[in-house]
């Protein structure tokens, strides 16, 4: 479930819902704080090497054991880009020059939903070296993906891949 905070983080009052903008939200009747309940920014690296992908396989909920780009949750000082270079190092260790913005999507989830930015990316290192937050890190090649894929990576960012020719 979402965190809904019951007491207000400026004063400590508890909070009550209030009707805020259109919508009910958590607010302190002392201070004014409002709880607004913003999605999380996330980011993805999609590293290509001609036609095969780099996926991890996740050790941590949600989705353990499923194959999924490395991604993460974006620091609050450091831009989106430098995010995916980050998790990218810490679940894979491979460094990777950012081409560009691939998509920005939204991730629905229960207990964090997050928008999330996936950069296409070029490796420039390829000593694979899974972090603690990964099983396993592989190549795939995009017409050969494992079945057990997260967080709809397959439908949103990779058969779209696969289904595309060069030419």
């Amino acid at each position: 479930m979402i965190h809904d905070s019951r007491h207000c983080l400026h004063c400590g009052t508890p909070t009550a819902p209030r009707a805020i903008e259109g919508r009910d939200r958590r607010a302190c009747a002392t201070c004014g704080w409002v709880h607004w309940l913003n999605p999380a920014s996330a980011a993805a690296g999609l590293i290509l090497a001609e036609r095969r992908v780099l996926l991890v396989r996740r050790s941590i909920q949600p989705c353990a054991g499923q194959w999924a780009l490395p991604a993460g949750y974006q620091e609050i000082d450091e831009p989106a880009e430098e995010a995916a270079r980050r998790e990218i190092r810490e679940e894979c260790g491979l460094e990777v020059e950012i081409q560009g913005l691939h998509a920005l999507l939204w991730i629905p989830s229960p207990h964090r939903p997050a928008n999330l930015a996936v950069f296409r990316c070029t490796p420039t290192t390829f000593d694979l070296r899974p972090g603690p937050d990964v099983e396993d890190a592989a190549w795939f090649d995009l017409d050969a993906l494992p079945r057990e894929l997260a967080f709809d990576n397959g439908p949103q960012i990779l058969w779209p891949l696969r289904d595309q020719r060069p030419g």
